[in-house]
């Protein structure tokens, strides 16, 4: 499959606007979610995220290091943000321009393999001066989160939550890109509906 942008990582030009303000998102009231467990992959995991990074998405580059994982259920998602955008020169350049800032990478529970999921996207927020909309698209171009982050001091301080379409669940992650690294500080969903 082939990311819905052009250009390279850190420049992703698209016709129109990731994030219109349209969609709807999901709230997450504090006493109807569940924390989600966050935390670095094993080494094993790490070849094979970064191995289906290589196949699929060539042009984005990943670090090992800086990999996270989100666990909920039958499914593990370790977010890959891309080289450049932690670098920390690279902040300014989210105000000018739409940029690729990562992948989420999945590995289903009694899989071997894990596939890329979704590309992390940002845009300038037009009129103001240090906002940016911060969308995860699904590979097929649906939308699946969408946020705000803020720059301060270097560093993307990001809000996400679930894009509300039909079977979407209410998540929300919060966290920071910059200085080299990403930080996930808040990660809960929704308790799923019993079957």
């Amino acid at each position: 499959m082939t990311i819905l942008t052009e250009g390279t990582p850190g420049n992703a030009k698209r016709s129109a606007p990731i994030f219109s303000g349209a969609d709807g998102l999901l709230a997450l009231p504090d006493h109807e979610g569940h924390a989600l467990a966050v935390e670095r992959p094993s080494a094993q995991l790490s070849q094979a995220v970064l191995a289906a990074l290589r196949a699929s998405s060539p042009a984005l580059e990943c670090d090992a290091d800086n990999l996270l994982c989100l666990r909920d259920g039958q499914a593990t998602h370790v977010v890959c943000p891309s080289r450049q955008a932690t670098r920390p020169d690279s902040m300014a350049d989210l105000l000018k321009q739409p940029t690729v800032l990562g992948a989420v990478v999945t590995r289903s529970m009694g899989e071997d393999g894990c596939h890329v999921d979704h590309v992390v996207l940002a845009e300038p927020v037009p009129g103001l001066a240090c906002s940016v909309h911060v969308i995860v698209q699904h590979r097929s171009g649906q939308l699946a989160m969408a946020g705000w982050g803020e720059l301060a001091h270097g560093q993307l301080l990001f809000h996400l939550q679930a894009v509300d379409r039909p079977g979407a669940v209410p998540v929300a992650v919060a966290g920071c890109l910059g200085e080299g690294r990403l930080d996930i500080t808040h990660a809960a969903a929704a308790r799923a509906a019993p079957h």
